[in-house]
């Protein structure tokens, strides 16, 4: 699942390997932008996205679930499309915390994650 840095950084609740988390997620997700960041390959993982902000009507769905791995998404900004095709840069987290910071360059987009349900 993907946790954008914009959702994360107003209302996201810090969260580590193994933490029961309950989260409500959206399956609407457009990957395209996430294909160009990290790749296709990785991309195809992402099956939802947490979202806080719901209009009505949206579908949201209550996920219950143990955090099972956690990535840390950086890259490259591109006034064009918001972050150049392919500097996306994957790290391994042990827990998420608000204020992850940039990498020198590269600037956080957000975070993968694999929930064990």
């Amino acid at each position: 699942m993907w946790i954008d840095r914009a959702d994360w950084n107003c209302c996201g609740e810090p969260f580590r390997l193994g933490s029961r988390v309950t989260w409500e997620l959206r399956r609407d997700i457009d990957k395209r932008w996430l294909e160009e960041a990290v790749g296709p390959d990785t991309a195809a993982r992402v099956d939802a996205y947490q979202y806080h902000h719901a209009d009505t009507g949206m579908v949201i769905e209550p996920t219950n679930g143990t955090v099972a791995r956690i990535q840390a998404v950086h890259g490259r900004p591109d006034p064009q499309t918001g972050t150049a095709r392919g500097s996306g840069v994957l790290t391994e987290l042990g827990e998420a915390d608000r204020g992850t910071p940039d990498r020198g360059d590269l600037t956080f987009e957000g975070f993968l994650v694999n929930l064990e349900l």
